[in-house]
């Protein structure tokens, strides 16, 4: 963050996210809201096609939860630098099965949703759960992302990748 401050970068995730929820309202109102959310999973979720392409260069070894994991790592930290080293995350949960990893710093998401009067709950599961699920999918079609607990209902939120019971992998 040499550029701008800390502060100005976060009012400037805030808006971007704000600006983008306030479309996907105006067109829910056409169409509802659960389908204009899962358009905009979908918009997510074509990030998948640019992993198929890329994957053998992004250095991801195997096909478990860590290494999907690893690979939303690496997106997320490409398509907004520099907002990991103000969130607060941290793993508290970290096999082969399932990684769970939890927020509890700034969060563009939610403030924008408090900002507009939102309830995180009905914002984030769809857009996490279809977005990145088919993302992780590229390594393992057993692989799935889930949100486990959110604020402020709760002190931190949690995205969890897991691997479907009897899914084989390939190591890593």
């Amino acid at each position: 963050m040499d550029y701008v401050s800390i502060d100005t970068f976060k009012k400037a995730c805030v808006m971007s996210c704000a600006g983008l929820i306030s479309y996907v309202l105006a067109i829910a109102e056409k169409m509802g809201r659960e389908e204009a959310l899962r358009i905009l999973a979908r918009l997510h979720a074509g990030m998948a096609d640019m992993v198929k392409e890329n994957l053998s260069s992004m250095g991801i070894e195997g096909s478990d939860a860590r290494a999907g994991a690893k690979l939303l790592d690496m997106i997320m930290g490409e398509h907004m630098p520099g907002l990991f080293e103000i969130m607060e995350r941290s793993r508290v949960i970290d096999t082969p099965q399932q990684v769970v990893t939890r927020q509890k710093g700034f969060c563009h998401v939610l403030e924008a949703c408090q900002m507009l009067g939102l309830s995180v709950s009905d914002f984030c599961p769809i857009l996490h759960e279809e977005g990145f699920s088919p993302i992780v999918q590229v390594l393992n079609p057993g692989l799935r992302v889930r949100v486990g607990k959110l604020r402020p209902e709760a002190d931190y939120c949690e995205l969890i990748v897991e691997l479907l019971p009897g899914t084989v992998t390939t190591s890593g």
